[in-house]
């Protein structure tokens, strides 16, 4: 993960070797010392000290945050890759040409704000979930827990982002010979976020084969 980089700022005071002969000469200073431009010179460092120290912790308190939310969003990652594969491996009491085929977790990087510093910073997070799954073994058990599979990983998405999409395309072939569902809906999880279900026609699939897409949602929740 990009962190950020605060340069330090260094503070040293100047030691005089002899007599202070100009104007812009600084002044000779020692903890005992009772001249006003020492006064005023050592506020200013302590000033400047404080003004580091609060940078540096806010950093360090924003990149906490950061540490925090990317677990949470590997977390996500995880539980896709997990859930995709228990979907495809839930079809292999099919025939071999009615199992899923051809599954995939993409990520990608999305600039996060920070809510209380206003630092930016890019963060991995879930993008889409996808797997191909034959219409031949529609109604049969192990099509159907594999739908179940990933109707239940979308709803978990929605619930985490506020919302995501299950895109399904479908092969041109059967969307002319009425041999697919084109119907599409929108509906609410219990947590009351939205699931929308979209469909595409698409002449890059073969007849018989549906692609589903889960797009994540994008990110509520900030650090």
């Amino acid at each position: 993960m990009k962190r950020f980089h605060l340069a330090t700022i260094a503070i040293a005071a100047a030691v005089l070797t002899g007599c202070a002969t100009g104007p812009t000469s600084a002044p000779q200073c020692d903890s005992n010392s009772t001249d006003p431009a020492c006064a005023k010179s050592e506020a200013a460092q302590k000033a400047k000290a404080e003004q580091t120290a609060q940078q540096q912790q806010s950093e360090a308190e924003a990149n906490a945050r950061f540490d925090a939310l990317q677990k949470v969003l590997d977390a996500e990652v995880h539980d896709a890759e997990v859930s995709i594969e228990a979907a495809a491996e839930a079809t292999k009491s099919l025939p071999k040409n009615q199992r899923a085929q051809n599954t995939s977790v993409l990520t990608t990087r999305v600039p996060v704000t920070d809510g209380q510093s206003s630092h930016v910073v890019d963060m991995t997070m879930l993008d889409t979930v996808t797997i191909e799954l034959p219409t031949a073994g529609k109604k049969k058990r192990g099509y159907v827990n594999a739908m179940n599979a990933v109707k239940a990983l979308a709803t978990r998405i929605a619930d985490t982002r506020g919302g995501a999409t299950i895109l399904v395309e479908q092969a041109s072939a059967d969307v002319r010979g009425k041999k697919v569902n084109t119907s599409e809906g929108e509906s609410q999880t219990k947590d009351g976020n939205s699931l929308t279900v979209q469909k595409a026609v698409t002449s890059d699939l073969p007849r018989g084969i549906e692609r589903y897409t889960i797009k994540a949602g994008a990110l509520q929740k900030r650090p």
